[in-house]
């Protein structure tokens, strides 16, 4: 092969794989074409070296072929979902707290780096949750991750959920424009001001929506989720039905609420912080009620105490009383009834 013909296949190689890795991924077609390219190539300069037995040659032939298939794999996994390269590096979030034995980072070729609290997650990140784990998010809004759940970050707005369970927290305003998404094998699930679940059950996608809306992309085309709905989705199949927005369903998510600073803040606040995390409105069913909850300044702190625990600590410090029927925390300033769960 002469000079001039080599630099011209050099280019058209390096034009191949320039514009491959800009793709979402190499069709059997281009496979086929780069392999028949490179046997051509492998095949010139052997015959240009030494003969070789029939059966070695075939062994090389299956060794140069492989090693295409191998480099065009590589590309394809580095980049099939990953659809804004220029986001690489981006933090997406930041490990708030996390129950042993925690959460790692996977990587390739290496051991699987453990990420304590204050680790920051980056795009094209991808993660195993051994245990449940809290992440403040860079753009606004949290997100908590059930153990035994693996996800990995393609850009800055996007998780991609693998299995598991996870719980999306965006409060209305907090993103400003910037979308938030959960993209499992049912579609993609867009925050619309809300708290959501989404999970992989049995190979099935369990959308839960606790507050706000979710607007679900999938091919068969947009569907607007609201509050209080669960959708089942299982290929063609679709289920769904209504669920409330307290209770069971959501108990593993309470249990990794964010912090509140009460020191010197109004009880007012506390409150709405409860009922919000809680998925219970708040009712305060006399004027006394109303007035002292707007004027009474809290001090202390409730670290570490689940929202329930945190309630019961903050509310033990006034006159006032407190009962929690179905979906509601009920405040009042003379005992009604003995407070129940």
């Amino acid at each position: 092969m002469s000079d001039s013909t080599r630099k011209t296949s050099d280019e058209a190689a390096d034009s191949a794989l320039r514009n491959g890795l800009r793709s979402r991924g190499l069709s059997p077609e281009a496979l086929q074409r780069i392999r028949q390219a490179t046997e051509a190539e492998w095949r010139s300069t052997v015959a240009q070296a030494q003969p070789v037995s029939p059966r070695r040659s075939n062994w090389f032939k299956f060794a140069a072929a492989a090693s295409v298939i191998l480099l065009a794999g590589a590309g394809v996994i580095g980049v099939i979902g990953y659809n804004n390269q220029s986001d690489a590096g981006m933090l997406v979030a930041t490990v708030a707290r996390s129950e042993a034995p925690g959460i790692e980072l996977r990587q390739v070729l290496r051991a699987d780096e453990p990420m304590p609290a204050g680790a920051d997650l980056r795009v094209f990140a991808r993660l195993e949750v051994r245990g449940d784990t809290l992440l403040k998010l860079a753009g606004g809004g949290n997100l908590r991750v059930a153990r035994g759940s693996s996800f990995d970050i393609p850009d800055a707005n996007t998780v991609r959920l693998a299995s598991g369970e996870l719980y999306v927290d965006i409060p209305p305003g907090a993103r400003g424009s910037e979308p938030f998404i959960v993209v499992t094998s049912a579609g993609q699930f867009r925050h619309v001001g809300t708290q959501f679940g989404v999970a992989i059950v049995g190979g099935k996608t369990r959308l839960r929506v606790r507050e706000g809306s979710v607007l679900w992309h999938a091919a068969g085309g947009d569907q607007t989720v609201h509050a209080g709905t669960e959708v089942i989705m299982d290929g063609r199949e679709i289920s769904r039905r209504a669920i409330p927005t307290a209770g069971r369903d959501w108990a593993w998510a309470e249990t990794l609420v964010p912090e509140i600073v009460i020191e010197n803040r109004p009880l007012q606040e506390f409150l709405t912080w409860f009922s919000r995390e809680t998925g219970r409105k708040l009712v305060l069913t006399d004027d006394a009620a109303r007035r002292q909850v707007a004027g009474i300044l809290m001090h202390g702190n409730v670290r570490g105490l689940t929202a329930m625990e945190a309630l019961s600590a903050v509310m033990a410090a006034t006159t006032l009383h407190y009962e929690l029927p179905e979906g509601a925390i009920r405040v009042s300033s003379t005992r009604a009834s003995a407070p129940s769960s």
